[in-house]
């Protein structure tokens, strides 16, 4: 799960499942239909107010959105699928890390 710092901005991923994303601080959640649930699991992480948010599916590629996960696109840079372990962005979300199974690390 990965928060904006005022709490507002929520978004969750669930293994196996889907991303599902709060702007009411959790009070509703909407189920996003683009990432799929095909993936075993995602790892997520957003910038500081929430509305640029990341995901990482274990065997895909990097999803990014800028408008706290109503919209997403998929990464086509970064080549194939890889088994992501971990991402995480810089507070104003112009800068993504992540860590793929074996040691590789990806910028941006």
């Amino acid at each position: 799960i990965t928060s904006s710092s005022d709490g507002t901005k929520l978004a969750a991923v669930v293994q196996g499942g889907k991303i599902w994303t709060s702007i009411d601080s959790g009070e509703n959640w909407v189920e996003d239909q683009s990432v799929g649930r095909t993936k075993k699991r995602h790892v997520i992480t957003s910038s500081s107010d929430g509305t640029k948010v990341a995901a990482v599916p274990y065997g895909g590629k990097i999803w990014t959105s800028i408008d706290s996960g109503e919209n997403w696109i998929e990464d086509q840079s970064i080549g194939s699928s890889h088994n992501w372990q971990s991402i995480t962005s810089s507070s104003d979300g112009t800068k993504l890390a992540a860590v793929v199974q074996g040691g590789k690390i990806w910028t941006s």
